[in-house]
């Protein structure tokens, strides 16, 4: 990338089954927030990115209530309907176009108190066959999606319940997690209902009312307002065809082909060596090993290895969400953001309990539809490059 471009400060909600203000409270409060953090106001953004959903909102054009209390009125502003990934990846473009120095990204969802994700995911269903059926849904697609990978690799139910257990740990550490537990145990996950078998309540992520905002500069502006960027290193994304038996489901062919169009952006030949944290945007527990996979971080089909090694612990070889990621929290439309949030907390050195030690080079990634059907990816360093 010609111009370069930093984030230079973050603010979430405390996430939440119910957020217990209006949307548009919380949004007032995430942005007045973040702009005290700089001393600044709405007039020092030259752009506005909004990330929400109308089916989810329940309003065609979902942001027009929003704009006033993040200071978008009679500003340039525009929204991103998909996740929070997206709505960066834009700000990012605009600001690399030259016409703008600075953007601000907010993402929200009220999925605790508003609707039920799993029924509104029902509309992204081939509305002939599948949502006329009843048979497939976001659970039952995606238990199919973990058999597949645990028939293919070996990895068992009780290396599931290890991830699942290990990202309740890690949401202990995060303030902003709904679901936690700082003692959480294979056991423990095991001892809660089935959904879809192989998947458990504790598989899944919560449904979350929560909202991101987030600060992006050109390098001028932020060497202005900051002693202490994250760079935009890389950016890529890609789709797949609709999920079943028209792909594999134990890999993620679109999050390996975005991880590769980000990492040739940023100059990352090694995954391994040269990132040290990834946050990935996992809606259960069995989609971490496929996108971690996919991005390169491990050997495809080590889920199982990996678990009972511990090597994506906050003190592993490879952190993962040590936030807790999607089962921490997942507030739809804004989950992305919070891992890009999370990646600039862990970069910044701002991670608290969940810091791992020496980070420089971070991997943030956003998914959407059923079964992880088009993701994005963005890697994230302290070095301007």
């Amino acid at each position: 990338m010609e111009r370069k471009v930093a984030i230079i400060g973050q603010a979430q909600t405390k996430h939440s089954e119910d957020i217990g203000m209006p949307r548009e409270r919380m949004l007032f409060e995430l942005v007045k927030g973040l702009f005290g953090q700089f001393g600044i106001t709405r007039h020092d953004i030259d752009t506005f990115v909004l990330c929400s959903n109308d089916f989810q909102v329940g309003r065609t054009i979902s942001n027009v209530f929003e704009d006033t209390p993040v200071g978008a009125y009679m500003k340039d502003e525009t929204k991103v309907e998909a996740d929070g990934v997206w709505a960066v990846t834009y700000a990012t473009t605009r600001i690399l176009s030259g016409i703008y120095d600075t953007a601000l990204v907010v993402a929200n969802s009220l999925g605790g108190s508003e609707f039920r994700p799993y029924l509104i995911m029902d509309y992204q269903l081939n509305p002939t066959y599948d949502r006329q059926l009843g048979f497939l849904n976001e659970l039952s697609t995606a238990a199919l999606q973990a058999r597949s990978y645990m028939d293919k690799y070996g990895m068992t139910d009780a290396q599931l319940d290890m991830i699942a257990a290990r990202l309740l740990r890690n949401a202990a550490k995060n303030p902003n997690a709904l679901q936690a537990k700082a003692d959480a145990t294979p056991g423990y996950v095991a001892g809660s209902d089935y959904l879809y078998e192989p998947l458990r309540k504790l598989h899944c992520y919560p449904f979350t009312d929560g909202a991101c905002a987030l600060l992006l500069a050109s390098a001028e502006k932020a060497k202005d307002l900051t002693d202490n960027p994250v760079w935009i290193a890389g950016m890529g994304d890609s789709i797949e065809s609709y999920y079943v038996g028209e792909r594999d489901l134990f890999r993620s062919r679109s999050t390996r082909l975005a991880a590769e169009r980000a990492y040739k952006m940023a100059g990352i030949s090694d995954p391994m060596g040269q990132i040290d944290v990834a946050e990935v945007s996992t809606k259960f527990a069995h989609q971490e090993p496929i996108i971690c996979e996919a991005l390169g971080l491990f050997e495809e089909g080590s889920g199982g290895e990996v678990a009972d090694k511990g090597l994506s612990e906050i003190d592993g070889e490879m952190p993962v969400s040590p936030s807790g990621g999607g089962l921490g929290a997942y507030p739809f439309s804004a989950a992305g953001a919070i891992c890009v949030a999370e990646c600039f907390r862990q970069l910044t050195g701002s991670a608290g309990d969940a810091q791992v030690a020496n980070a420089g080079a971070a991997v943030a990634h956003g998914q959407d539809g059923f079964c992880a059907q088009h993701n994005a990816v963005i890697v994230l360093s302290k070095e301007e490059g």
